[in-house]
């Protein structure tokens, strides 16, 4: 599912970016434009939950296979009994997901890790308490340009002596706006959307945002503005915390300086932002496109599984040489697909779909495929025992050796192997090509 909410999210992100970056990111309208990616970002983290509910409940976006249906399953033995062996194979969503939980996991650490450095930070420096916020100022031999961080602002002791006027006004302006919670959701969104890289792309539109509207107050409250530029010249160096908080030394100083001369926007070019209705539909529209909606479906239905080890990796003390393995025909307790028959078969619609060559050709018919749900929940040894077409037969095994693990049958309540058979129906619909030249 998270896959999914992903990927919906990262397409109404990315629309969205391209629009405002093209319309909007170089207005002098800084409190507007900061309103408006915050709204992409409420739109972009809210609009995927409903999207994925329309998808999941249109039996429409099943993959577009209304013609396929699965017979009733049995653990009776269709044909010839199968080779014993067993074959464990990880699908390309299950794969897919561990790749993006990975690069989740990935990122989140990288995010927590600064603001670890970043609070370890704070906690070192001397604290003086001024009302709404506290001033934190640390040695001078720690390279850092001043920042602020929720109700601290951040500093060296030389910085402070210095121009610590100017600073605080405008580190101070940073912590009034809130910017640090902003912050906040453009790094959720990110650890969401970490391979977008216009999620990494807006997040540096909003940082720079945050500096206009600071460099905007001190200006507004009687800095010269050379002085005042002058300042951010000496502090354009020193690393600080700049994927975390908000430092003076944020964003490119010559867009900074030419943004202080720029004349407000005027109230036609503010209609400019309406361009974002269009990018959002663009977005959402991508997502009913059926085979992207069937995509999304299989993502949000599919588990992430565990393979099953190899017999090179088995324990010496519980050997499981396949040619030893009893496969049962009778149980006590038969073995079950997660969810029952109605999870089965919302599981073969979201996965199976109609060979396009045999549509064309107007084949259809009923094929039955044999296979075994080993005592680990593995379903393997999957064949067909009773084909209609050779594409229609492929179709069928895949989506079988497909399935997860189910939970195996039981003879004397310990976990065995079972046989089952299960027919799979692939029919056309009436209205079929060939059908229409017959009549």
């Amino acid at each position: 599912m998270i896959l999914s909410y992903s990927i919906i999210s990262s397409l109404i992100i990315a629309f969205c970016y391209f629009a405002y970056k093209f319309f909007l990111a170089g207005e002098c309208q800084h409190a507007m434009n900061r309103r408006i990616l915050l709204i992409i970002y409420a739109v972009s983290l809210t609009m995927p939950l409903a999207i994925l509910a329309i998808i999941l409940h249109s039996p429409n976006y099943a993959a577009g296979i209304s013609n396929v249906e699965i017979g009733e399953i049995s653990n009776e033995i269709a044909g010839g009994v199968s080779k014993t062996g067993f074959v464990k194979t990880i699908g390309i969503i299950d794969l897919i997901y561990k790749i993006y939980l990975f690069g989740l996991f990935l990122t989140a650490a990288y995010f927590l890790y600064g603001l670890l450095m970043l609070s370890r930070l704070i906690k070192r420096g001397e604290k003086t308490v001024f009302g709404n916020f506290t001033l934190i100022l640390v040695a001078d031999n720690y390279r850092i340009a001043p920042f602020s961080w929720r109700d601290c602002i951040v500093m060296r002791r030389s910085d402070y002596e210095e121009d610590g006027d100017m600073i605080l006004i405008h580190e101070y302006a940073h912590l009034k706006l809130l910017h640090w919670s902003d912050l906040l959701m453009a790094y959720l969104t990110i650890c969401l959307q970490w391979y977008n890289p216009a999620a990494w792309a807006i997040r540096e539109e909003l940082k720079a945002i945050h500096e206009y509207q600071a460099d905007e107050t001190v200006i507004e409250s009687g800095v010269d503005t050379k002085e005042y530029q002058l300042l951010l010249l000496k502090r354009a160096v020193g690393s600080g915390y700049q994927s975390f908080a908000n430092s003076l030394n944020h964003s490119k100083l010559q867009k900074r300086v030419t943004m202080m001369y720029e004349k407000k926007t005027s109230l036609r070019r503010k209609l400019f932002a309406l361009a974002l209705i269009p990018a959002i539909g663009a977005g959402i529209a991508v997502t009913a496109i059926p085979s992207v909606a069937g995509v999304l479906e299989s993502l949000a239905n599919a588990s992430v599984s565990t393979p099953a080890p190899s017999s090179s990796e088995t324990s010496a003390e519980a050997p499981a040489p396949a040619k030893d393995k009893t496969i049962y025909v009778a149980v006590e307790e038969n073995a079950e697909y997660p969810g029952g028959m109605d999870g089965l078969f919302k599981f073969m619609q979201n996965n199976i779909r109609y060979p396009e060559a045999a549509m064309k050709n107007n084949v259809q018919g009923r094929v039955i495929v044999k296979f075994v749900v080993d005592a680990d929940g593995t379903v393997s040894d999957a064949e067909v025992v009773k084909g209609v077409d050779e594409d229609l037969n492929k179709e069928a095994l895949r989506v079988v050796n497909a399935m997860p693990k189910w939970t195996p049958a039981k003879v004397g309540g310990k976990a065995v192997a079972s046989y089952f058979t299960m027919p799979v129906n692939f029919r056309l619909n009436d209205d079929s090509p060939k059908e229409e030249a017959n009549k």
